[in-house]
């Protein structure tokens, strides 16, 4: 039954005009590119970036080793960019990585991996030079907001006399990835890195640029102040939310949530001072030190001690004498007491603050002759709001610090915006969405096309099964309808027999 409908759709077919068979294989030229399209694009790997924003010969070096390792790239953004299928992300990166590429800090100290003999000093210098800043440019390179760097060292000969040695130095500039900055912070560890890797080095003598040529690194008052402003900002909208937060969770408890709002503005004191002191008490007298000297000394005489004895004239020999003497001295140093006080103010330290609280009046319907209005909050009522605000946030009168409760109708209408949420990445639902798109465009593809032209031949095809009976009966009605000489010639046409025949029978019948 299948072959019989077969063949009587492609006698069909045959007797269609032209324009009409033109137009059916127009339809299924159509159709088989279209399908062929889809399943092409649904076993097509999807790309994946592996390195963006390449200089050309680290990309030109990138692109031959996957070349002689066969694995698939595309280069996009006029080269600068290498993708690879999605699923060989990672592990060509790691392989990339094995084999030392891409090189865009320079080399490291696996210059000195292979000897050479016969290397002169000053290339041996020059070496670890480069080696030096290869090895600094691949640490900042590693930072999340940086895509790469460059280091320069300046190391000056060493010199035999302290006042001719020249201090080393060092410039740094870092390619930020798209949309992201460095911080102070971040800026300032870069600094400490450079100059804690390089002897003698001090961090006045790093300067940090960006690919756009400004100054990110401190080297005066200015550009000091300059560079805190961010972190200044974070820090008072800081001291601010975590203020206002105190109060907020006082106020929902105690007026419900919704029914108060609190705002904080803080005053905070950046200045940096150091104060040295010294006080001296010159009633207070402490001994620093005390010398005593004591010497002893004589005088030997030839006739001995004067006396009746030396002058007595009996001719015995004179006794020689010693005349003894002494002598002391002490030395006493006092000093009077000294306090040294050296005192640092608190960097970030509040000078004043600022509240306003502003509370919802309630709504009362029975007021206003039964239409409803709202109510203006008691002045105890606030007073004791503003009292508990007073405490949770710590404002002090002699400060200066300032608050303003405030009841007002709050408006219904208002929208809440929620926390934002984080942003998606639609690079992890392309290929279910792709899928689907196909998925879609097949479905539509059938119902536009392939659909209405089965449809046709289906309906120039259809033949309904009939009895022998019916058969007959139709048979039977086309031969009365036929005139006699027609009759004749169909009979003739469906016998076996001559004409001849025929009429010679009619005769013997007549």
């Amino acid at each position: 039954m299948a072959e019989a409908s077969y063949t009587t759709i492609v006698e069909n077919i045959k007797h269609w005009p032209l324009s009409r068979k033109a137009a059916l294989a127009a339809t299924i030229a159509l159709s088989v590119a279209l399908f062929g399209l889809i399943i092409f694009q649904t076993g097509r790997a999807d790309y994946m970036p592996l390195y963006v924003d390449l200089p050309q010969e680290e990309a030109s070096s990138v692109t031959s080793w996957l070349r002689e390792e066969g694995v698939p790239f595309q280069l996009r953004n006029e080269g600068r960019s290498i993708h690879v299928p999605a699923a060989m992300v990672h592990e060509t990166r790691l392989s990339l990585a094995g084999e030392g590429l891409p090189k865009q800090s320079g080399v490291g100290f696996e210059i000195f991996d292979k000897q050479n003999f016969g290397v002169t000093q000053f290339t041996q210098k020059i070496n670890y030079q480069r080696a030096l800043q290869g090895e600094l440019a691949r640490t900042i390179a590693s930072l999340d907001a940086v895509t790469g760097a460059r280091v320069h060292l300046v190391m000056p000969e060493n010199r035999l006399l302290r006042e001719q040695q020249e201090q080393p130095k060092a410039s740094v500039v870092v390619n930020m990835a798209r949309g992201r900055s460095l911080s102070a912070g971040q800026t300032q560890g870069i600094i400490h890195l450079v100059s804690g890797s390089i002897e003698g080095l001090a961090d006045s003598q790093v300067t940090v640029v960006d690919s756009n040529g400004r100054v990110l690194s401190r080297q005066s008052g200015g550009e000091a102040g300059l560079a805190m402003l961010p972190d200044t900002l974070k820090h008072k909208s800081t001291v601010e939310t975590r203020l206002e937060s105190r109060a907020q969770s006082l106020l929902d408890r105690a007026l419900g949530p919704g029914n108060a709002v609190v705002r904080v503005t803080a005053d905070l004191d950046f200045t940096r001072e150091a104060v040295t002191s010294e006080e001296f008490d010159p009633d207070s007298l402490v001994p620093r030190s005390e010398q005593v000297t004591s010497s002893e000394s004589g005088e030997r005489t030839a006739g001995g001690v004067p006396g009746v004895e030396a002058n007595l004239g009996d001719g015995a020999d004179a006794v020689p004498g010693f005349i003894p003497s002494s002598r002391s001295s002490e030395v006493t140093n006092y000093e009077i007491s000294k306090t040294v006080r050296q005192i640092s103010n608190e960097v970030g330290g509040i000078r004043n603050l600022s509240a306003a609280v502003l509370v919802a009046e309630p709504f009362d319907a029975s007021a206003a002759d039964g239409q409803g209005a709202y109510v203006p909050m008691a002045q105890d009522e606030l007073d004791a709001i503003q009292r508990m605000v007073v405490h949770a946030i710590g404002l002090e009168a002699g400060r200066g610090d300032r608050i303003e409760v405030t009841s007002m109708p709050f408006q219904s209408d208002m929208i809440q915006v929620g926390a934002e949420e984080p942003p998606v990445n639609l690079h992890d639902f392309l290929p279910y969405i792709r899928y689907l798109v196909l998925l879609v465009f097949a479905l539509l593809l059938y119902l536009v096309l392939l659909r209405p032209v089965i449809k046709t031949l289906r309906s120039e095809s259809v033949r309904y099964n009939r009895t022998v009976y019916e058969l007959e009966g139709e048979y039977e009605e086309r031969q009365k309808a036929l005139d006699p000489p027609a009759k004749l010639r169909h009979e003739l046409a469906e016998s076996h027999v001559t004409p001849t025949q025929v009429i010679r029978t009619w005769l013997k019948e007549g």
